[in-house]
C-alpha cells in the first residue's frame, strides 16, 4: 500500500486520510441524529476506497483517542472483512492492502480497553478463518512467542486472540480445511497443555498463599488457555483416544476438576474469584460433554 492511500477519491498520505476519517467517525459516534447520519452515509461511500481499512487500523490502534470513536472504527473493519476480503467479492480489497493489514493487525497485542481488545480478536479470528495458513502462515507462530511474554498484558492479549483464532479454525466443516486444522492441533498441542497447566499451577498457588489480584488474572488466563484446548481436543483430532497426549489433558481434567471444587468451596459467595471459578468449572464439564458428543467411539 506505501504510504499512500485513496480516500474519497483523493490521493493523500496515511496521516492526512486518518484526520479526516478520525473527524468523519467522531461526527457517527454523536448522539445527535442530524450530525450521525451523513457521516455514516459518509463511511459507507468509503467502505469501497482502496486503503480505508489501513486507515481504520491506523485510528484504532492509536490509543490516544477517543475510545468510543476506536470502537467505531474497529466495527467498520469488521464490517469491511465480511463484505470486501474474500478474493472474489465485489470492490474487494487489494492482496496488496490485505498484506499490509494482516501484519499490522499482529503487530502488537497491547489494547488496553478490554472490549475493544475482544473485537480485535475477534476480527484477526475472521481473517484466519480466510486467510490462515495459506495467505497467512505467520499468525500461529507470532501467537505462540507472544503468549509466552511477560508483560501481562501482551501475554493476555494475545491469549484472547489464540483462542478466537483456534475457535474461527475449528468450526470450518469442509474436509482440506479440517485437515488443515488437524495438523495444527497435532503441532500445537503439547504446547496448549504446558501453558495450560503453567497457568493453572500459579493460580492455585497464588489463591492458597491469600494473593488475590493476581490469582484472578492467573484465572483468567487459565480459563483463556482451557478454551483453546476445548477446540483443539474436541475437533483437532480423527482418533483422539489413540493420541496420549490427548488422553493426558482428559484425565488431567479430571484431577483439575477437583482441585477447583475443593478451591471453589473455601472462597465466599459473591466473590469476584468465586465468579470466574465457577466458570472454570463449568467449561470443565463442556469439555468432556463435546468430546463424548464428537467422539463417542473413543469411549467404547
Amino acid at each position: 500500500l506505501g504510504e499512500r492511500v485513496r480516500v474519497a477519491g483523493f490521493p493523500m498520505d496515511l496521516n492526512s486520510a486518518s484526520t479526516i476519517v478520525l473527524h468523519v467517525l467522531t461526527q457517527a459516534a454523536s448522539q445527535d441524529s442530524a450530525v450521525l447520519k451523513p457521516a455514516e452515509e459518509q463511511l459507507k461511500q468509503w467502505e469501497t476506497q482502496p486503503g480505508f481499512y489501513s486507515v481504520l487500523l491506523n485510528i484504532f490502534t492509536n490509543h490516544t483517542l477517543d475510545v468510543n470513536v476506536r470502537w467505531l472504527a474497529v466495527l467498520y473493519f469488521k464490517n469491511g472483512i465480511e463484505r470486501y476480503w474474500r478474493r472474489m467479492a465485489p470492490h474487494g480489497l487489494s492482496e496488496e492492502e490485505k498484506s499490509t493489514l494482516r501484519a499490522g493487525l499482529i503487530t502488537n497485542f497491547n489494547e488496553p480497553v478490554n472490549q475493544i481488545a475482544t473485537q480485535i480478536a475477534v476480527l484477526i479470528g475472521k481473517v484466519a478463518r480466510l486467510d490462515c495458513p495459506k495467505q497467512w502462515p505467520e499468525l500461529i507462530p507470532t501467537l505462540l512467542e507472544s503468549v509466552k511474554s511477560q508483560d501481562d498484558l501482551l501475554q493476555h492479549r494475545a491469549l484472547l486472540t489464540f483462542y478466537h483464532v483456534t475457535k474461527t479454525l475449528s468450526s470450518k466443516r469442509l474436509a482440506s480445511d479440517r485437515k488443515l486444522f488437524h495438523d495444527l492441533a497435532s503441532g500445537i498441542y503439547g504446547f496448549a497443555c504446558s501453558l495450560w497447566n503453567h497457568h493453572t499451577d500459579t493460580f492455585l498457588q497464588q489463591i492458597c498463599a491469600g494473593n488475590e489480584s493476581m490469582a484472578i488474572n492467573s484465572l483468567e488466563r487459565t480459563l483463556l488457555s482451557l478454551k483453546v484446548l476445548r477446540k483443539l481436543t474436541v475437533h483437532g483430532f480423527v482418533e483422539p483416544h489413540q493420541n496420549m497426549e490427548v488422553m493426558g489433558f482428559l484425565h488431567a481434567v479430571f484431577e483439575r476438576l477437583k482441585q477447583f471444587m475443593e478451591c471453589c468451596r473455601r472462597i465466599d459467595p459473591g466473590n469476584t474469584c468465586r465468579e470466574k471459578l465457577e466458570k472454570v468449572i463449568i467449561l470443565f464439564t463442556k469439555v468432556l460433554l463435546d468430546f463424548l458428543g464428537q467422539h463417542p467411539f473413543s469411549f467404547i
